[in-house]
């Protein structure tokens, strides 16, 4: 099983067991916020963040004591037509953000949050395929190949959001890890990989209920 599938299933199940323990917390302890109707689920836009440009994504929240653990997951989708030639016929552009953050209320409805979590991305790419019979044929014409990446997130920001539900607002500061592959030249067969760190921000609304 690709590695990629593997550590999102991971995720899935890590978010899965915080419920579980969620739920087993609430059944021992009657809060005044739970009987109040506390929010646990949330759909928010996001502009910039851990997808890059935007993403669409669903939350469930989970308290554990003072500090509540949000799971999330989100999706992109980026035509061609809005940042590539149409004649490329690179198609779409597809993402998934995913992962958790971990939000402690300090005033109220005001929360500092911090949280981990990854982006799988596919995507077109020019390549050029050398064999045999062409490797002596130069320059070797490139062919456009769908390829699978995946990078790791970190943020950290504020939050404004209310027990009950109703609009929520996020702003944060994020980062990508994540291997680029390099050349030595534009004409070169020499590769090798760099880890980078790409500084990004992010702001969010979303509704909670």
């Amino acid at each position: 099983m690709n590695k990629r599938y593997v550590f999102i299933l991971i995720i899935l199940l890590t978010i899965n067991s915080l419920g579980f323990v969620a739920q087993d917390n609430g059944s021992l302890e009657n809060t005044t916020d739970q009987a109040a109707g506390q929010i646990e689920n949330g759909i928010y836009l996001e502009l910039g963040g851990n997808a890059g440009i935007y993403s669409l994504n669903y939350e469930r929240l989970f308290r554990l004591g003072k500090i509540s653990i949000a799971g999330r997951m989100g999706f992109s989708f980026l035509s061609e037509r809005l940042f590539i030639e149409p004649e490329d016929n690179k198609g779409l552009e597809i993402l998934i953000p995913f992962g958790a953050n971990a939000l402690y209320s300090f005033a109220g409805s005001h929360r500092i949050e911090a949280g981990l979590g990854g982006t799988y991305y596919s995507h077109k790419v020019y390549a050029i395929t050398t064999n045999t019979s062409n490797i002596n044929n130069q320059p070797v014409s490139t062919d456009l190949i769908r390829k699978n990446d995946f990078w790791l997130n970190f943020n950290m920001g504020y939050r404004f959001q209310k027990s009950t539900s109703g609009m929520y607002y996020r702003a944060f500061f994020n980062g990508h890890l994540s291997r680029r592959v390099l050349a030595d030249s534009p004409n070169s067969h020499s590769q090798y990989s760099v880890l980078t760190l790409d500084p990004w921000a992010g702001i969010s609304v979303g509704y909670g209920f």
